[in-house]
């Protein structure tokens, strides 16, 4: 599941900032400041996903959350030329932002489910890894469907000069947009679908080093020693 997550979430950041740069006009400094409506959301979220865990379950985060992705995503394949970044681009890094952070806190602390103390490292490890390949993976992959689309775009509009294709590279790179948030709300799609089949852990299987409580089941205290 961290693998498609990952998939789409990468490739997000690399569309929009060819987006940033290419079509609205950001240098790299403003196209970074366009990023922090995402961290911070992710930041804000996850404090009261943190707390929210113990209470509900990782299924009733991650579920929605992954549902929020996939609309926040959505919403990004409405991007044009001349689209504002305040009135669609902006609140589609919101909704998918605080969504992600429905999925990341509860997904670290389900990965530790019937794990032994002496293996959580491997298995964040592992976690942190799949994400890290997913997102190689997918932009890859989703780098050439937008290839594809952009030469698809020249195919149907020949360009009369290298001077028009120029000119035309704009939109021709939105057609790209399109097809890879498409595709990557269809990683978040699947990576729902896999979530809903195989998380299956309930509020009183999260460990609770993930949530912070103390550990009912844990050893008893040792005695203090004596004077």
């Amino acid at each position: 599941m961290f693998l498609l997550v990952g998939a789409g979430l990468f490739a997000m950041f690399l569309f929009l900032t060819y987006y940033f740069q290419v079509n609205l006009g950001y240098t790299p400094l403003e196209a970074g400041f366009a990023f922090l409506p995402f961290s911070l959301g992710i930041i804000l979220a996850a404090g009261g996903v943190a707390q929210l865990l113990p209470r509900v379950g990782p299924r009733a985060l991650m579920l929605p959350g992954l549902v929020m992705a996939v609309i926040g995503m959505l919403l990004l394949t409405r991007i044009e030329e001349d689209t504002s970044y305040w009135a669609l681009v902006f609140p589609a890094m919101v909704v998918m932002s605080v969504g992600l952070a429905g999925v990341f806190i509860p997904a670290a602390s389900t990965s530790l489910v019937g794990v032994q103390s002496h293996d959580a490292g491997v298995a964040s490890a592992v976690l942190n890894t799949s994400q890290q390949i997913g997102g190689s993976l997918g932009t890859a992959l989703l780098n050439t469907l937008f290839a594809g689309a952009v030469t698809a775009f020249f195919t149907d509009n020949p360009p009369a000069s290298p001077e028009q294709a120029q000119q035309m590279l704009p939109d021709a790179f939105i057609d790209g947009y399109h097809l890879a948030f498409y595709w990557g709300a269809g990683l978040f799609a699947v990576a729902l679908l896999v979530s809903f089949a195989l998380i299956t852990a309930h509020k009183e299987d999260i460990p609770a080093d993930a949530t912070g409580a103390p550990d009912p089941a844990g050893q008893p205290e040792p005695p203090p020693l004596a004077p």
